[in-house]
């Protein structure tokens, strides 16, 4: 019984140490999370941001397509209609803390990001990745 608890337990170790993983996990996990309150959170915040940032790439990547495709690029205003209707994202455009992704586009770069956990865009936890059109 013990080698088999311990065989589960390095498993799941493993699994946990790569990141597509552990967010599976979570998911899976978040009821369970929810109720260890501080405890949960400090799990759950890593993979939320790890997320945050592989979404945000997923949509620059899109985008960057969009432009090879000859394509006007989406504006500050019609950002979200083009996600809803060009992409399929796992929260619908909408980031791990349930806020929509943004964009910016300044003297040829565009930004898209999330505003993180907090809420306000420009603060410390938002996840932003910037690339030049």
């Amino acid at each position: 019984m013990f080698k088999k608890l311990f065989i589960l337990v390095v498993l799941m170790g493993f699994a946990w140490g790569y990141p597509p993983t552990r967010a599976r996990m979570v998911l899976w996990l978040q009821p369970v999370l929810e109720r260890l309150g501080p405890v949960g959170d400090a799990i759950v915040t890593p993979v939320e941001r790890y997320s945050a940032r592989q979404e945000v790439g997923f949509i620059i990547e899109q985008i960057r397509m969009h432009k090879n495709e000859g394509r006007e690029l989406p504006d500050e205003g019609t950002f979200q209609r083009w996600i809803d209707k060009r992409l399929s994202t796992k929260n619908q455009g909408r980031d791990p803390w349930n806020q929509p992704y943004y964009l910016l586009k300044v003297s040829g770069q565009v930004t898209v990001g999330s505003v993180g956990e907090d809420g306000a865009r420009g603060t410390a936890d938002d996840i932003r990745k910037t690339v030049p059109f």
